[in-house]
């Protein structure tokens, strides 16, 4: 989920604003300066979801939220994915930019100050390699074409240069992030779709160059929330949209009449109701099926309008080429959200393969009553997925705690680091509300000390957090 973080030394502020939107100046930095990519979903704007925007800026995050009017309007996924790309590159830039300008006649204590370099012997390493990393992605950021492969190309570089030893990989993807930090996705219904395709679809030696993305080599964690990722949309409509004619029916004919004096008088006579309530289920049912039948029929000329809600489907073969069976990168972090209330995008046709540690699955509590949903249109429960960051990243951080399983699974070294360090975090606040729940967690204190041998000498790194949380235990 979006992180909120402790911020570096001397926390950095753009002296420009050229496209992302940033958090107010009392805000704390978010570790890395990490920018939220938001993409929202079909017929619908940017404010539909401007609640992760909100979130996202107070606890430190630029963010880039615009209304695409490819998804939108339901042209292909492909290019709304470019667009999704494009931003996360210029959002990179943007800020590597900006740390460049800072950084200019930086001393070297300086240097290791914005980094958070330690003073152990790996980090003596890592200073000595500063001055040439910020001469490396000078050039990349004053580059236009492939931001994100030109970083990926001096992090592999970099990685050689301090000793190509295990530790040297995890530590050049730091001093990177660091200064052009990747981004985070949120994306909603089909903004989800897009912003998973961008993931999974990075730019590779032979890929398809239509169908892979170089932005993808610049994101570091993807939320899709509510989104057919795991096996397609529900064909030819899911229940949501099916239901909603005879929603229409029921909330602008049947329930004015069923308020009125003279129905509420019949419906005492218990024959009357059975009956009533026996048809009234009955035209339900044949309204949904009627739905059904006639989008069934309407699909080919629905799918020339609209092409994206074809490539959705699992039937597509943007479907089959992108999306099935694709892994999540390594580095690369997706936690899908789903709610059993959602009517549009199913829980089991919305969640990522798990069998990857990197890939992680999410229920939601909407927290609506029967009565809400039941007064509301079929779609709520769907739309109400873009609205509750907050409450989510509640339920989130708790099910961590309820279940340390789950966080051990976003330990693994295969996850995005910045998801790692908020996992840590929320380890380390439960010890410290409880002295005694990492000694009662043998497996979870046993992956705490696999990240802290990680060794990485920054003090923000997340082997850093782990070692102070078993040191903090270990006085206790």
């Amino acid at each position: 989920m979006i992180q909120a973080t402790p911020p570096k030394t001397s926390p950095l502020r753009p002296s420009s604003r050229r496209g992302l939107e940033y958090p107010a100046e009392q805000v704390a930095a978010a570790r890395h300066d990490r920018p939220v990519v938001i993409v929202h979903g079909t017929l619908v704007d940017k404010e539909s979801i401007t609640a992760y925007r909100d979130y996202a800026l107070k606890t430190g995050h630029p963010v880039d939220l615009r209304t695409y009017k490819s998804v939108q309007d339901g042209g292909r996924i492909e290019d709304s994915a470019r667009q999704v790309a494009g931003h996360v590159n210029q959002a990179r830039q943007e800020l590597a930019q900006t740390h460049l300008d800072e950084l200019k006649g930086a001393s070297p204590l300086e240097l290791q100050g914005f980094f958070q370099v330690d003073s152990s012997p790996r980090g003596q390493i890592v200073t000595a390699e500063l001055p040439w990393l910020l001469e490396q992605v000078s050039a990349a950021v004053a580059s236009t074409d492939n931001l994100s492969y030109q970083l990926q190309q001096v992090e592999q570089r970099l990685a050689q240069r301090l000793g190509g030893q295990e530790w040297a990989d995890k530590a050049a993807a730091q001093m990177v992030d660091c200064l052009a930090p990747k981004a985070t996705l949120v994306g909603h219904s089909a903004g989800g779709f897009v912003a998973y395709a961008v993931a999974v679809n990075p730019r590779s030696p032979g890929s398809s160059p239509d169908l892979s993305y170089d932005g993808g080599l610049g994101v570091g964690q993807v939320v899709v929330l509510s989104s057919p990722i795991g096996k397609g949309m529900s064909f030819p409509a899911p229940p949501g949209l099916a239901e909603m004619p005879f929603y229409n029916l029921d909330s602008k004919v049947l329930r004015p009449l069923e308020s009125t004096p003279p129905m509420q008088l019949a419906s005492l006579n218990p024959f009357f109701a059975f009956n009533y309530a026996l048809s009234k289920s009955a035209t339900k049912m044949a309204y949904t099926v009627g739905t059904q039948l006639a989008t069934a029929m309407a699909v080919p000329l629905i799918y020339a309008m609209k092409p994206g809600y074809e490539e959705v489907s699992g039937f597509s073969n943007f479907f089959k080429e992108c999306i099935q069976g694709k892994p999540v990168p390594e580095g690369v972090t997706v936690v899908a959200v789903t709610s059993p209330d959602d009517k549009m995008a199913l829980t089991d046709r919305s969640q990522v393969d798990d069998s990857q540690p990197n890939a992680h699955n999410f229920e939601a509590d909407l927290q609506l009553s029967a009565a809400e949903l039941k007064r509301e249109r079929p779609t709520w429960g769907h739309v109400q997925m873009s609205t509750k960051p907050v409450q989510f990243l509640q339920q989130f951080d708790q099910k961590l705690l309820d279940d340390p399983r789950q966080a051990q699974r976003f330990l693994d070294p295969a996850n995005d680091d910045g998801s790692r360090y908020h996992v840590l975090q929320v380890i380390e606040r439960r010890c410290q509300a409880d002295e005694d729940f990492l000694t009662s967690q043998p497996l979870l204190q046993q992956s705490l000390q696999q990240v802290a041998d990680e060794g990485q000498p920054f003090l923000d790194s997340p082997s850093a957090l782990a070692q102070r949380i078993l040191d903090s235990t270990a006085k206790n």
